[in-house]
């Protein structure tokens, strides 16, 4: 895709902030069109389609194991589309299901130590090779804080384009940019 068509919303009919609004979603989609391109070696390599790689990158290490309801809800997916993905990461032996700690009913989708390594391997490769990653420390820091702001109700409250609580999401924005967060390292 070429710049130029990411600066022409008027032959769409838009104006005013719905212009800006397309410029900024048109570019959001070229982001991740380049970082899906830039992680497609790492994607063959562990085996993963970008389905299954989202679910793997939803499975943080540092927060407690999601059960399948939650994953659903990260994903902004039908439940029977995570048991599918789940099965996948089973096979690959990426995750294990084991009864959630709060309810036996339920089951939480674990990481196994394979699973923390294709983790690793994939969110390396997406948080260097990404557009984003040629941005200054600073610029990082104020995009981050425009797109957190985007991703909030009016009352401050994160949210998901379906409306729920996203915490999770904005955490994992906060930990791409500062990874030691989720070790409880800080920021340098």
């Amino acid at each position: 895709m070429e710049l130029s068509s990411l600066e022409c919303p008027s032959k769409l009919g838009a104006v005013g902030s719905e212009a800006s609004t397309y410029r900024l979603l048109r570019l959001v989609h070229a982001m991740d069109g380049a970082t899906n391109t830039a992680i497609l070696d790492v994607l063959g390599e562990l085996k993963l389609t970008h389905a299954l790689a989202d679910a793997l990158w939803q499975l943080d290490p540092a927060l407690p194991a999601p059960t399948m309801r939650q994953m659903a809800a990260r994903l902004q997916c039908d439940p029977s589309t995570v048991t599918f993905l789940a099965d996948r990461l089973e096979q690959l032996g990426y995750t294990t299901r084991e009864a959630a700690a709060g309810d036996r009913r339920a089951k939480a989708l674990h990481l196994t130590t394979d699973g923390r390594t294709a983790r690793e391997r994939l969110v390396h490769a997406a948080t260097t090779r990404t557009p984003l990653a040629r941005l200054t420390s600073t610029e990082q820091d104020q995009l981050h804080h425009l797109l957190t702001r985007a991703m909030t109700d009016r009352d401050g409250t994160p949210t998901s384009p379906g409306g729920e609580v996203a915490g999770p999401l904005v955490d994992q924005l906060d930990d791409v940019r500062h990874p030691g967060r989720a070790e409880g390292h800080g920021v340098a």
